[in-house]
């Protein structure tokens, strides 16, 4: 076996077609159409290794802009944590998450992941501990106002959504700026039928009912309006609560509750810094890697 690390797959066509398939083989994934529609940036930077001309092994660093407490922090979340199954109990994990730290850890802010639940013992022996998250909910009723779909194949539509998305989440306590290629890739896939504009209060919103619950993932607009207007008329009748997720700012007569049972078990690497520590935060979950 003739092993190579190569830190920028996303130049090389063949390259990054092994790293598309292997993607596909472990998570039923593919970074292909995000690359061609131009969203995959610099940002998002997979270490893999390859055997010959195959990919067998990834941890991707992605760099992530942060304001917390109105400041400007700099993190590395990984992500896209893979590895062929012919290739497990070879190292090459370690060998990848070793090279990662040797590369950010004294260039960054913080590093944090986010784990399933079979490999929680895993990441404790790079120095990560795991933290715990807090998801915000509100009741609320559906209010006058409506909202129009977004169409996220409409290069018109697209560019609408960058425009307010610079805007920024005026609502949002912890905030990910200058990484809209990291939106695209859930609004142009998985949350592709869940954009709305909210013409009432000149607002964007990404959003999903389920049944009388509706889960507000953003709201992208100028500051000085009411959060809970702008989720009330991106509610559909019926609709009894919201469900965050991102923390609200201001969350008086907010219901607050550990993230429990999740499958994406957030981890903090113990040198660096914690913004979560003795705080009641969730991430942007539209900012999972």
């Amino acid at each position: 076996m003739s092993y190579q690390l190569c830190k920028d797959v996303m130049r090389n066509d063949a390259r990054r077609k092994s790293f598309n398939e292997l993607a596909n083989k472990i998570f039923r994934l593919s970074f292909e159409k995000w690359y061609q529609d131009g969203y995959w940036k610099e940002t998002n930077m997979p270490y893999t290794i390859f055997d010959d001309h195959k990919a067998v092994a990834n941890v991707s660093a992605n760099r992530m802009e942060l304001i917390w407490h109105e400041q400007r922090r700099n993190y590395i979340q990984l992500g896209t944590v893979m590895t062929d199954v012919s290739y497990r109990n070879q190292g090459l994990s370690r060998l990848l998450m070793d090279e990662i730290m040797k590369d950010w850890e004294n260039n960054c802010d913080g590093i944090f992941l986010f784990a399933n639940k079979s490999v929680l013992d895993y990441y404790p022996r790079f120095g990560f501990e795991k933290e715990k998250q807090y998801q915000y909910s509100v009741m609320i009723s559906k209010t006058t106002g409506s909202r129009k779909k977004m169409n996220m194949e409409s290069l018109q539509d697209r560019e609408m959504l960058e425009k307010y998305y610079i805007k920024s989440n005026p609502f949002s306590k912890l905030k990910v700026i200058n990484n809209f290629s990291l939106l695209m890739f859930y609004c142009s896939s998985f949350m592709k039928d869940s954009v709305y504009y909210i013409p009432q209060y000149d607002a964007v919103v990404i959003a999903e009912q389920e049944g009388n619950v509706l889960r507000c993932f953003e709201v992208y607009c100028d500051a000085g309006k009411n959060l809970n207007d702008i989720v009330g008329s991106a509610a559909l009748e019926g609709t009894n609560e919201v469900i965050f997720g991102f923390t609200p700012k201001d969350s008086i007569n907010y219901e607050v509750k550990p993230v429990e049972g999740s499958d994406s078990t957030l981890f903090v690497l113990k040198s660096k810094e914690n913004i979560y520590e003795g705080q009641k935060l969730i991430f942007p979950e539209l900012f999972h890697t």
